[in-house]
């Protein structure tokens, strides 16, 4: 019994490391994509040009913008990394 209880165990050590790998995996591609770029934002308050700030290394993404003044909009804000394709799309 006790033998069955560890090899659980071990698998959700292993499930959780292999979690862990793929979500800084996603981070670094974001910050490969997106950091410093000019992105056209869709949020709840309105639509707007801005740059990706940053992309943390707990995978929140902080977008920036001059125009907060005009729009109305918040200076920056920030985002899960999870959602980038819902807020996000790149200005060539």
């Amino acid at each position: 019994m006790n033998e069955k209880r560890w090899t659980v165990r071990q698998s959700k050590i292993k499930q959780q490391r292999r979690q862990v790998a793929a979500r800084a995996a996603m981070i670094a591609q974001a910050r490969h994509k997106w950091m410093g770029k000019p992105v056209l934002f869709t949020i709840p308050q309105g639509i707007g040009y801005g740059v990706v700030y940053e992309v943390s290394d707990e995978g929140d993404v902080i977008v920036s913008h001059e125009a907060f003044r005009e729009t109305g909009l918040p200076p920056a804000f920030a985002f899960n990394v999870e959602r980038i394709d819902e807020f996000l799309t790149e200005v060539l």
